[in-house]
């Protein structure tokens, strides 16, 4: 078993080798991992994770704060370089868009999650918290897009943000069906229901984009 770390520095770095022990086991499992599991293959015991986080679900809110904070970045950059007016942005966002969410191979996983497993059972002030830092940085990227389109308001740039939010993660609910369920639709030969994520997404965007220019 490793030491108990000490100083402050040493406490910040066991947090962060936590996160990456999670983030490397959700993605080998598929599942969130339990604290034990994510305890043992840091070589820790258990109650010393218990010390940074109450539970596993914060571990994977921790995870997805991360993820968002990462792509928040990224986008206030590829949003500075969309070329103008808006019409003639809408294929170069949805496919920046989409490079940016293939980058990132938690993000849409954890989104997956977010309502069904990790709100459940999150203490409502630090799921509260989550909410008010992801809406935070949303008004702030929708004012930077809003500057870099002026036909749309702040609230409107906003809101299409929100609503490109919104069909990434229908479309990847929709699209990312169970191995068994995947097999009975190809077998079955029900070809509308057997999508293509990015081609999907990538349409759908530009569709978005293309009509919010038009309103």
């Amino acid at each position: 078993m490793k030491q108990n770390a000490i100083s402050a520095e040493a406490k910040l770095q066991r947090r962060a080798d936590f996160l990456s022990t999670a983030r490397r086991l959700f993605l080998q499992q598929q599942r969130l991992p339990t604290v034990a599991d994510i305890a043992a293959d840091a070589g820790l015991a258990k109650g010393t994770v218990y010390r940074y986080f109450q539970s596993k679900e914060q571990i994977f809110l921790a995870l997805l704060a991360q993820d968002f904070a990462e792509l928040f970045t990224a986008l206030d950059q590829l949003i500075t370089q969309l070329p103008r007016p808006l019409p003639q942005a809408a294929a170069p966002f949805a496919e920046g868009y989409l490079k940016l969410l293939q980058q990132s191979p938690t993000l849409l996983p954890l989104l997956a999650l977010l309502s069904a497993v990790l709100e459940q059972n999150l203490p409502q002030p630090q799921l509260l918290a989550f909410k008010q830092q992801l809406a935070q940085a949303l008004d702030a990227l929708g004012a930077k897009l809003a500057a870099r389109f002026p036909t749309l308001s702040p609230v409107r740039a906003s809101q299409l943000l929100l609503h490109s939010y919104a069909l990434t993660l229908g479309l990847y609910q929709s699209t990312q069906l169970p191995a068994a369920v995947k097999t009975l639709v190809q077998q079955a030969g029900l070809a509308q229901l057997q999508w293509d994520f990015s081609a999907e997404l990538t349409a759908a965007l530009r569709r978005l984009w293309l009509g919010a220019a038009q309103e």
